[in-house]
């Protein structure tokens, strides 16, 4: 009868690498999301996760979002960092089954996040989406795209749903900056820049235009200031321009814009 070795022993460190790799891979996650795609990998249990991600985060290589996506995760510069370094510990079977297994997870989440991107008109020489995230009633994002390129709206259309969690992670990390920016412009906002729907519950409404499209921004944020500080963080031309190439690439899912 053949003896059997003991299961290997998984060192706490490892396990937080574990975390961080899949976080990375998923993009951005909620911590409930995160212990549904660990446990069907059976990467770790439950209380294990919870003290490694509570030590993550304390140690900054995680963090949760701002506005809508409070509850979302996302790896911090340190936290790809210390992937950088130390990644290369994790054996080659967590790699491989993180980065198989997560393409799949994504899509469902996605299908629960009811994702949408449809033409709203399309002739030649001038392409309209519309491409929305809706994670309740309302839609936490909401993109009307306006390009001269075919094969930028085509990309956008086939693309668009599983990319979306990047374009909303890049616009909430948006809005999370331009709370903490000085207010340069104190002009009057336009009548539709702002949307109360409740106490909590606020869609800022932005303009952007670059090289390849123009888009109208709503985005669904938890209070006036926050939507106020997102729409006048777009009002200076330079960072609308490179807002909305960014965008461009998101939703398209280029691989420059989605690696950065």
């Amino acid at each position: 009868m053949p003896i059997k070795s003991p299961p290997r022993k998984v060192s706490e460190t490892e396990n937080m690498l574990r975390l961080l790799l899949c976080v990375d891979t998923l993009g951005s996650v909620t911590p409930t999301q995160l212990w549904t795609f660990v446990i069907e990998q059976e990467l770790m249990d439950y209380v294990t996760m919870r003290l490694c991600l509570h030590k993550l985060l304390g140690a900054g290589e995680l963090e949760t979002g701002g506005g809508a996506l409070g509850e979302q995760l996302m790896v911090t510069d340190r936290g790809r960092e210390a992937l950088r370094l130390f990644g290369t510990r994790l054996p080659g079977v967590v790699h491989d089954r993180v980065s198989v297994a997560a393409p799949e997870f994504r899509n469902r989440v996605l299908r629960n996040q009811q994702v949408r991107a449809a033409y709203e008109s399309a002739r030649p020489n001038d392409y309209r989406l519309n491409l929305t995230i809706y994670e309740g009633d309302l839609p936490t994002v909401r993109l009307h795209m306006e390009t001269h390129n075919r094969a930028l709206a085509g990309r956008t259309i086939h693309r668009f749903v599983p990319y979306a969690s990047r374009v909303t992670t890049y616009l909430y990390g948006l809005a999370e900056q331009a709370l903490h920016q000085p207010v340069e412009n104190s002009q009057p906002l336009l009548p539709d820049a702002i949307t109360e729907h409740s106490a909590a519950e606020f869609t800022a409404r932005a303009a952007v235009e670059g090289k390849k499209a123009r888009f109208i921004v709503d985005l669904l944020l938890p209070n006036r200031k926050a939507a106020e500080a997102f729409v006048r963080s777009l009002a200076d031309a330079t960072i609308t321009v490179e807002v909305a190439d960014r965008l461009a690439g998101l939703v398209s899912g280029s691989r420059r814009a989605v690696r950065k």
